[in-house]
């Protein structure tokens, strides 16, 4: 008798407990639609208002790229809701720009957008297939300069197409401009292996620098100038790879003579 009296009041609980989550379901359900009715409201109006009509478009950060060129690669004029621009996509759009590296793209509510945009620097020149080019940090080849700008030693060695690969040169473009100066070199090659070759501002002579100690192997073939173009006026190439040798070429081939320069005698 205890025992069917318990599975009375066991059955009286689960019921009462369906009944409460029943009345409780309900009343969310009344009071969800109102406020989602809100939500669809407010979310209409962000998207039709004429308030949220872009009424500006403002850019900043140009020197070389035109405005123009900024506006026609948003895809988006004035009028359009300011909610429905999509920001990534309209900076996508405007980073295919050559002359543009980054672009930032904001709301500025209720009526604007902002674009401002960080420009590549040419940082050298590059001879690619006999044509001149410029190029930026990135190892991104460029067109001339519209701009125009400073003067820089040209590279040999850069390819067209994924900048990627162009950027182990470029890095070490720039370590033998701040080791030997801008100003002191006219051309600077660099193979595949890294092997750098420069040429001075003052003789077409080609002084073959290696991979490491620029400076100090520049150092050593200015000491050594005077009397290689006293002694060897039709030399072509000189090359420092060597520790304690110097070695001058009177002809860029395989077949030309080659003069030693023990660097302990100082002597040619």
């Amino acid at each position: 008798m205890k025992a069917n009296g318990t599975q009375k009041a066991q059955r009286k609980n689960t019921g009462s407990t369906r009944l409460f989550a029943l009345v409780v379901s309900s009343l969310c359900l009344l009071c969800s639609v109102p406020l989602c009715w809100a939500s669809y409201s407010f979310v209409m109006y962000l998207a039709t208002a004429p308030r949220f009509e872009v009424k500006k478009i403002s850019v900043s950060g140009l020197k070389r790229v035109e405005e123009n060129q900024i506006l026609a690669k948003a895809g988006f004029g004035i009028g359009r809701n300011v909610f429905r621009v999509n920001l990534q996509e309209v900076r996508e759009r405007v980073e295919q720009l050559e002359w543009v590296r980054h672009a930032l793209v904001a709301r500025v509510l209720p009526d604007q957008i902002i674009v401002k945009v960080v420009e590549r620097e040419p940082i050298g020149l590059a001879r690619i297939h006999q044509e001149v080019y410029q190029f930026d940090i990135d190892g991104k080849i460029l067109e001339p300069d519209p701009v125009g700008g400073v003067s820089f030693p040209i590279l040999d060695g850069l390819q067209p197409g994924d900048h990627k690969e162009n950027l182990p040169k470029v890095v070490t473009y720039q370590k033998v401009l701040e080791e030997l100066g801008q100003s002191s070199l006219s051309e600077i090659h660099i193979n595949d292996a890294g092997e750098v070759t420069v040429v001075s501002a003052s003789d077409p002579l080609l002084v073959n620098l290696g991979t490491t100690d620029f400076r100090s192997r520049w150092i050593k073939y200015l000491q050594l100038k005077p009397q290689i173009q006293q002694h060897y006026p039709l030399a072509v190439r000189v090359d420092l790879r060597f520790k304690n040798q110097v070695i001058v070429r009177i002809k860029d081939d395989d077949a030309g003579d080659n003069i030693v320069w023990d660097a302990k005698k100082n002597t040619l």
